[in-house]
């Protein structure tokens, strides 16, 4: 009995401790729970704070989610006690907690939590993640989880009818989106925007959709929450680095995705867009935000606004960003911050509203960059508009501050009194004076960066040459006020060669002087100290011995040592240290040398800048680029005194535009600024008072357009130009204005240029930089010319006009119509027009018609009433002629008559316009009372008449005595002795002499009755004694001629230079049929006209 006994208390205790250890085990989980619980408690109280912060919960609904929490908790807390107890029962605990745990996933479903990870696990269980994460994308997963905090969620059951996974992708990310599509067409961790299907703000920015199907329970959830935005370039995750990659190698290949615009775009991307959207999606969204800013552009400024203020908070944080992202737009920068503005708060405007602090806290951090950037850019833009209030400074220290003479400060303090002692209407005349006379920038002059380099560089010579000279270094150059480059070259390479030996030398030898003096005990200090400095740089030398030495051989170890580490420059830097009062500063020298280099660098590069800079400008005009820059050059390297250019050529070659986008180019400051430049247009000009103003004593009266510049541009030596000199009228108000500029531009007088409306203020224009430009120097004023640098622009030749049209004229008409890639013009297209329709020394005809004939072509694009086989379309010469020109007529060119005949000669013509050709000079007898007795038709000049009395003379005294007897018994029987000359077209005006020749070539053919040949041509003036003198424009009569049908070229021997010229110039223009004959006298040009 006893021992059964045993064998039952054994049996009771392993079951009490299995039993004890399964208690354990459920209360483990049960604590774990519960710790689990108060966490989500936790996490939800501080999330459901910040969701009631941005307006995603209300007052009643945190305060509702929180008392909830509360009772929950109070539950936690009693099932904790009751764990104390030993008589726990574990079946109703656990009920409990399920009952919380459906608590929490109502709380959940309403009011949202911290973490995506609380949902799944309350709602799914603690393996539901473990089980989806393998068929998952990592590193989007670990995103969302971290990023992500839910706001609320939706479970909904799946119907009998199977998911069509096919069709998931055909979801548009950014549509209202039902929640059954999401349940058949999502897959796990899909992403949507929940921007259109929630009003509030800070949802529609950061608010995204999450789809988590869940193949056990046949149903799926879908949290709404909002993401955490962050620095993207900042976070390590493959996910996101993958997707920003793809994006851009991904991109399409149109234009506006090479721009800086789409970086900035892809730069601006959040965690949201990333998650949502693919990258077709995000090239859409890209184009519709180009598109958007285009629309912008389009309104008028008070229609954005009103539109703007009428609009959402969220849409107006989108037009913002469209605008923002608009890189290099400063138009698009301003208006964003001027949008921006308009939020604020009226009666405070200092103080952002509620409104402009969640907008501007709602950006990316790109965004907030760009908008800081167009905020600083439109102060600064303010700023330089408004400049700084006058106002402010009484009157009196703005006279005093003025940088002009004592004479001209107290005429301005008279007038300050007359403002005074005047009331405010009567007094406006003085005030005007005043005020124009304080804008007026005296002793201010702009002086660009490349124009101080080589007076900096000499002043860092001379300190060089200073310091040496201080020194007793010989030298064998002087210190002088400036140094051209190659002389500051030559001193270097001296300082470096030889000099910086010397300094050396010069160096050691005060080290030597200063180690090796003094008594016993000094030597023995300064032996220690080169010891320890020889220790601490690691020198492999012996050290200095001192113990029981003589005074004599410490000295010359010392001196030994010394001259052994010379080249050591650390070690020689060390001890130098010791000696400041007799050591010369060699890398003083250095660094002085280093910036000299530097800067003579970058001077090599500004010049090299400025010849980039004209030939941008203009085509060809090689000869006129190169004497602008050497201007500029005796800028550089000598006084900064004004000039004065005069611009000759025929029009529409480019001489403006060589002048405003080449000359004030290529002289810039340092924050890239252009000289200023003005424009005059002499041709409105009526009389003097528009540049030198009106009296001040004449009502209305202001100053003029000279003062005004200079008021305008705030500096004393602007660049002038002044167009159409030569159409100043030859009236006495003409002469007025070429009697000003005569004095404006003359370096005796300019220094002390008078407006009339502030008569006696000298105005310094010395510094000025005059251009002048004209068509026919011939008109101008000799008195003015003299004065003028003339600049010669040639006429452009068919290679030069071809090259402009394809590189400046086409690409711009092309841009401006949107036909890139459209049409393309062959160079015979080119020619064709220029042969046929044009006849000029310039372009702007060409361009003229070009222009027709795109425009032409677009509208017809755009009728679709033209077949096109393939893009760019071909013009042909006949389409030109039949098509897009038929409105136009051909010229007519003139050419040689057919045969030879008596008394017609072909004479060569040249314009100031660069252009030429023929003239047929016709002699004819009429009946005349008088012998040989002038009738002259075809609109001849003066000078022209006074050559065909010349060659009438010359052409009777020629002729031999029979033919003149002959001559003179003819004329008494018919009376028919009187010369008619007529130069067709008889209403084109004619002048000059270069016609005397061939006119004493037709009288004489006429008189003795000789044929001359028809492809003939002559040019030349003509005297007495018969000699062909020198005439100008040789070049563009014998391209006139060659077009007219000319073989046979006749000209003076003096204009040989000339005809070198013309062949040097075309060297592809076919010769091999024509003949040239240079001559001195009429007999030789007798000897090659007559059949």
């Amino acid at each position: 009995m006893k021992n059964k006994n045993i064998k039952i208390k054994i049996s009771t205790k392993k079951e009490e401790s299995h039993k004890k250890q399964k208690i354990q085990k459920n209360t483990s989980k049960i604590i774990k729970k519960i710790n689990f619980f108060y966490k989500i408690i936790t996490d939800t109280i501080i999330a459901a704070e910040r969701y009631k912060t941005n307006d995603i919960l209300s007052a009643s609904e945190l305060n509702l989610c929180i008392q909830n929490l509360e009772n929950i908790y109070s539950e936690l807390k009693n099932i904790e006690n009751s764990l104390q107890g030993t008589n726990h029962n574990a079946k109703q605990i656990i009920t409990k907690l399920q009952t919380i745990n459906d608590d929490i996933s109502l709380i959940f479903k309403t009011f949202g939590t911290s973490k995506i990870e609380y949902i799944l696990t309350v709602c799914y269980g603690n393996d539901f993640i473990d089980r989806i994460t393998p068929s998952l994308d990592k590193n989007k997963f670990d995103i969302i989880m971290k990023y992500v905090q839910p706001i609320n969620y939706k479970i909904i059951q799946w119907k009998n009818k199977p998911k069509n996974k096919n069709i998931s992708n055909k979801i548009i990310k950014n549509k209202i989106i039902e929640d059954f599509m999401i349940v058949d067409m999502g897959e796990n961790i899909d992403c949507y925007d929940l921007c259109r299907t929630t009003n509030n703000f800070f949802t529609k920015v950061f608010g995204i959709k999450i789809v988590f199907q869940n193949e056990q329970t046949k149903n799926t959830i879908i949290i709404n929450g909002v993401v955490t935005e962050l620095l993207i370039s900042c976070l390590n995750n493959n996910f996101i680095d993958e997707r920003l990659e793809t994006c851009l190698v991904n991109k399409p290949k149109d234009e506006e995705f090479n721009t800086d615009i789409f970086n900035k775009f892809i730069n601006h991307l959040t965690i949201k867009e990333l998650l949502i959207y693919n990258d077709k999606e995000l090239y859409n969204r890209f184009v519709g935000y180009n598109n958007q800013a285009a629309l912008i552009h389009q309104k008028s400024i008070s229609q954005v606004i009103k539109e703007f203020i009428n609009n959402s908070l969220f849409q107006q944080r989108k037009t913002l960003i469209i605008l923002l992202l608009q890189a290099g737009n400063n138009e698009c920068q301003y208006l964003a911050y001027l949008l921006y503005d308009l939020l604020s708060n009226e009666q405070n405007g200092n103080i952002d509203t509620f409104e402009q602090t969640i907008l501007f806290d709602s950006f990316p951090w790109e965004i907030k960059k760009s908008f800081r950037l167009a905020m600083k850019n439109t102060i600064k833009y303010t700023k330089h508009l408004s400049q700084f209030d006058n106002s402010k400074i009484p009157i009196e220290q703005q006279i005093c501050l003025m940088k002009a003479s004592e004479t001209i400060k107290e005429k301005a303090m008279i007038k300050l009194k007359e403002v005074k002692a005047k009331s405010e209407d009567s007094g406006s005349k003085a005030r005007q004076y005043l005020e124009g006379l304080l804008k007026i920038p005296f002793g201010i002059y702009k002086t660009e960066f490349i124009l101080k380099i080589t007076s900096e560089n000499s002043a860092l010579i001379n300190e060089i040459i200073s310091k040496l000279k201080s020194f007793n270094i010989h030298i064998n150059f002087n210190m002088k006020d400036f140094y051209t480059n190659i002389e500051i070259t030559d001193i270097l390479n001296q300082i470096t060669n030889k000099i910086f030996n010397d300094i050396d030398d010069k160096n050691l030898n005060n080290c030597i002087k200063y180690f090796t003096s003094g008594k016993k005990d000094k030597l023995i200090s300064n032996i220690c100290l080169i010891n320890s400095i020889i220790k601490r740089l690691c020198i492999k030398t012996k050290k200095l011995c001192h113990s029981g030495k003589k005074n004599e051989y410490m000295k010359l170890s010392i001196k030994n040592l010394l001259k052994d580490c010379k080249n050591n420059d650390k070690f020689m830097k060390e001890l130098l240290t010791f000696n400041n009062s007799n050591i010369i500063d060699k890398n003083a020298i250095i660094n002085n040398i280093k910036i000299i280099n530097e800067k003579k660098g970058k001077l090599l590069t500004k010049i090299q800048d400025i010849n980039t800079t004209l030939n941008g400008a203009i085509y060809g005009h090689n000869n006129a680029k190169r004497q602008l820059e050497r201007v500029i050059g005796q800028w550089i390297t000598g006084k900064q005194s004004g000039y004065c250019f005069g611009f000759e050529g025929p029009p529409g070659v480019g001489k403006t535009s060589l002048a405003k986008y080449g000359l004030s180019q290529c002289l810039k400051d340092k924050d890239g600024v252009a000289r200023p430049f003005a424009f005059i247009a002499l041709g409105g000009s009526s009389n003097g008072s528009t540049l030198s103003g009106h009296n001040y004593t004449y009502v209305g009266s202001t100053w003029g357009r000279i003062v005004d510049i200079l008021m305008e541009k705030k500096c004393m030596n602007p660049i002038i130009f002044i167009d159409e000199l030569d159409k100043v009228s030859r009236t006495e108000h003409g002469k007025e204005i070429i009697g000003i500029l005569t004095h404006l531009i003359d370096s005796t007088q300019n220094e002390n240029f008078q407006d009339k409306y502030f008569n006696g203020i000298d105005l310094d224009v010395s510094k000025i930089l005059f251009v002048f430009s004209y068509n026919d120097v011939s008109v101008i004023d000799k008195i003015l010319l003299d004065r003028i640098h003339r600049v010669k622009f040639d006429y452009l030749t068919i290679n030069d006009k071809i090259n402009i049209v394809h590189k400046y004229l086409l690409p711009e008409m092309y841009k401006n119509m949107g036909m890139d890639n459209i049409i393309s013009f062959s160079d015979d297209n080119i020619k064709f027009i220029i042969d046929s329709y044009t006849n000029e020394a310039g372009v702007r005809k060409l361009k003229e018609i070009i222009f027709e004939i795109i425009s032409e072509i677009n509208l017809n694009l755009l009728k679709e009433t033209t077949d096109i086989n393939a893009f760019p379309i071909q013009i042909t010469n006949t389409e030109i002629e039949k098509c897009h020109l038929k409105e136009r007529h051909k010229i007519v060119k003139k050419i040689i008559h057919n045969t030879p005949q008596i008394g017609v000669i072909n004479g060569l013509w040249a314009n100031s316009l660069g252009v030429g050709g023929i003239i047929p000079i016709q002699c004819s007898y009429y009946p005349a009372t008088n012998l040989l007795d002038l009738k002259l038709t075809g609109m001849q000049g003066d000078v022209m008449k006074e050559s065909m009395n010349v060659a009438k003379t010359l052409a009777w005294n020629l002729t031999d005595k029979k033919t003149k007897n002959t001559f003179l018994k003819n004329n008494d029987k018919t009376k028919n002795s009187g010369l008619h000359i007529h130069c067709p077209e008889g209403a084109v005006p004619k002048d000059g002499p270069s016609a005397g020749t061939a006119i004493t070539s037709a009288i004489f053919s006429l008189i003795n009755n000789k044929k001359i040949k028809n492809d003939i041509a002559i040019t030349g003036e003509i005297n007495l004694q018969g000699c062909v003198t020198e005439i100008g424009g040789l070049e563009l009569k014998i391209l006139g001629g060659l077009k007219a049908g000319i073989k046979t070229f006749i000209f003076p021997e003096s204009n040989l230079k000339d005809y070198t010229k013309f062949l040097e110039k075309f060297p592809d223009i076919d010769l091999s049929n024509i003949v040239f004959h240079p001559v001195k006298n009429i007999t030789e040009v007798f000897k090659l006209i007559f059949v």
